[in-house]
C-alpha cells in the first residue's frame, strides 16, 4: 500500500525497548499507589481501584509456582519462539509457523502455572458460564426460560445472551471436562483468528508485512493469557470473520458474514460494536450497502422469530442485563467516582495487554493511515481507506461503549479482546511504511511475548 507518509522510521532499539519497558513498569506501579492515595483520601474508599491496578481480576502467584512446571515450560517456551521465528525467517511465505508456533506457545505460557492451575483452574470459577452449562439438558427450553430465570444465573450468564452459555454446554457434552473444553477453545480460535487476520492484513499490505504482524498478534500478552478457555478468544474470531468476510469482492462471501454475525449477536450484547464499523466500510464500498441492509433486517427477523418460537425476547433480555449492572442508572451519575476510576482502567488495562511497544506502533501507524486519507493524499481508493476507518471507527466505537459505562470491573483485555484484531491494523501500517533489519523485528516480537511471559509467571489471571 502506497502512502503519503515518508517517514522511513526504524523499528525499536534493544535500548529503546528497555527503556519503554522499564517506563511502563515504573509508570503502572506509581499509578497503582496515586490512585488508591486519592481514592482514600479525598473519595472515602469509592470503588473502581483494583487492588492491582490496572488488572481488576487478578491473584499474585509468584510464591505458588512450582519448579518442576516452570523451568521446563519456561524453557521450551523460548525454544519454541526462537524456532518459530527462525522458520519466519526461513519460509518467505507460509503462515503456517505461525499459528503452529503460537499455539504452541500458548499451551505453554500457561503451562508456567502447572496443568491444574494453567488448564482447569480458568473454568472452575463460581460466577463462570461453566457452572451452569452442564445443568442444561434442553437447550430450547433453556431459551424458552432464559428471561425469566436471567437474574438468578451466575453473573457472567445474567449479562449475555444465552448463546454464551450454550456454547459451554455444547462443549461440555463434546469433551465431558474442563481441561479438553480449554483446549478446544484454544485449538479453534488461535489458529482460526491467525489464519483470518492474516488474509485480512494481506488484502492491505504484503504477506511479509501480514505474516509479520499476525505473528505479533498471536504473541500479544492478551491472547497468551485469555485465549485459552476464555469464550472472548471465540467471540473475538466470530467478530474477525464478520469483518474478513465483508470485506471481500464477492458478494456471496459478503453475505455469509451474516452467518458469524448471528453466532456472535447470541453470545454478545455487545456485538452491536461491529455495526459501525461494517457501514464505515460501506460507506466508501457502495456495492456492500445492500448485504450489510439484508444482514442487519436478517438480524431482526431471527430475533422475531426466536420470540415468537420461543418466547426469548433479545431486546428485553439486554435490559435485564443493563439493569442489573446498573441497578442505580447510568453510573456518571449513581457513582461518578466509580466510573471515572473504572473508565480510566479500562483503557490502561487494555493498553498493557497489547504491551507498551506496539502501542506506540499504533500511533505511528494511525498517523501515517490518517496522512494517507485526510492529509495531503486527496485521492485514494476505497482498499486504502479501508485500514484506517476500521481502526478508526473500532476506537470511536470503544470509546462510545466506555462513556455509556461499559466494563464495570475493567476486564477490558478479555471482555473487549475484540478490539486487538483492529489495533493490528495501524501496527500493519507501521511496518509497512518502515524500513526494518531482522535484528528490529526479532527484537520487538521477542519483547511482546517477553512481556507475555513475566505476566503469566507473576500471577493468575481470572474470570
Amino acid at each position: 500500500m502506497a502512502g503519503g507518509y515518508d517517514g522511513r522510521e526504524s523499528l525499536f532499539s534493544l535500548r529503546e525497548l528497555l527503556a519503554i519497558g522499564w517506563v511502563t513498569l515504573t509508570a503502572v506501579v506509581f499509578l497503582n499507589v496515586f490512585l488508591k492515595y486519592v481514592n482514600g483520601q479525598l473519595l472515602g474508599n469509592a470503588r473502581g481501584v483494583p487492588e492491582y491496578w490496572p488488572v481488576s481480576i487478578f491473584e499474585f502467584r509468584i510464591g505458588q509456582l512450582r519448579p518442576e512446571w516452570v523451568a521446563p515450560a519456561l524453557l521450551a517456551a523460548i525454544a519454541v519462539f526462537a524456532l518459530a521465528m527462525v522458520s519466519l525467517r526461513r519460509d518467505g511465505t507460509s503462515i503456517v509457523p505461525v499459528v503452529v508456533g503460537g499455539v504452541v506457545l500458548l499451551v505453554l505460557s500457561n503451562l508456567l502455572h502447572g496443568f491444574t492451575h494453567g488448564f482447569v483452574v480458568p473454568l472452575a470459577t463460581r460466577e463462570g458460564y461453566y457452572q451452569l452449562a452442564p445443568t442444561i439438558t434442553d437447550p430450547l427450553a433453556f431459551i424458552r426460560t432464559y428471561e425469566a430465570n436471567q437474574l438468578s444465573y451466575v453473573v457472567h450468564a445474567k449479562t449475555h445472551p444465552p448463546g454464551a452459555v450454550l456454547t459451554f454446554t455444547l462443549l461440555d457434552w463434546l469433551f465431558g471436562s474442563r481441561a479438553p473444553i480449554a483446549a478446544a477453545i484454544a485449538l479453534l480460535s488461535l489458529p482460526t483468528s491467525a489464519y483470518l487476520l492474516y488474509r485480512l492484513l494481506g488484502t492491505y499490505y504484503s504477506r511479509r508485512v501480514a505474516r509479520y504482524t499476525t505473528l505479533l498478534f498471536v504473541l500479544l500478552p492478551a491472547i497468551q493469557v485469555y485465549y485459552l478457555a476464555s469464550i472472548d478468544a471465540l467471540i473475538t474470531t466470530l467478530m474477525l470473520a464478520t469483518v474478513y468476510l465483508f470485506t471481500r469482492e464477492s458478494r456471496w462471501m459478503t453475505l455469509s458474514a451474516f452467518v458469524p454475525l448471528l453466532v456472535v449477536s447470541f453470545q454478545l450484547f455487545l456485538f452491536v460494536f461491529l455495526v459501525p464499523v461494517l457501514a464505515g466500510i460501506a460507506l466508501f464500498r457502495r456495492e456492500k450497502t445492500a448485504p450489510l441492509a439484508a444482514m442487519l433486517l436478517g438480524l431482526v427477523g431471527f430475533y422475531l422469530f426466536v420470540d415468537v418460537a420461543l418466547g426469548y425476547n433479545y431486546v428485553r433480555g439486554f435490559l435485564i442485563a443493563s439493569n442489573q449492572q446498573n441497578p442505580g442508572g447510568f453510573m456518571l451519575l449513581a457513582e461518578p467516582a466509580r466510573y471515572v476510576f473504572t473508565r480510566f482502567e479500562d483503557i490502561a488495562e487494555l493498553a498493557l495487554f497489547f504491551t507498551p511497544f506496539l502501542c506506540l506502533l499504533a500511533a505511528r501507524g494511525l498517523f501515517a493511515l490518517w496522512w494517507d486519507v485526510g492529509g495531503k493524499r486527496l485521492r485514494v481508493d476505497s482498499r486504502e481507506r479501508e485500514p484506517f476507518v476500521m481502526a478508526a471507527l473500532a476506537l470511536t466505537g470503544f470509546a462510545a461503549l466506555l462513556a455509556a459505562g461499559v466494563y464495570h470491573t475493567g476486564e477490558t483485555a478479555r471482555g473487549a479482546m475484540f478490539m486487538y484484531p483492529f489495533l493490528m491494523l495501524p501496527v500493519a501500517a507501521a511496518i509497512d511504511r518502515i524500513d526494518s533489519a531482522w535484528r528490529g523485528e526479532w527484537l520487538l516480537a521477542a519483547a511482546v511475548f517477553g512481556q507475555a511471559l513475566v505476566m503469566q509467571l507473576i500471577g493468575g489471571y481470572l474470570w
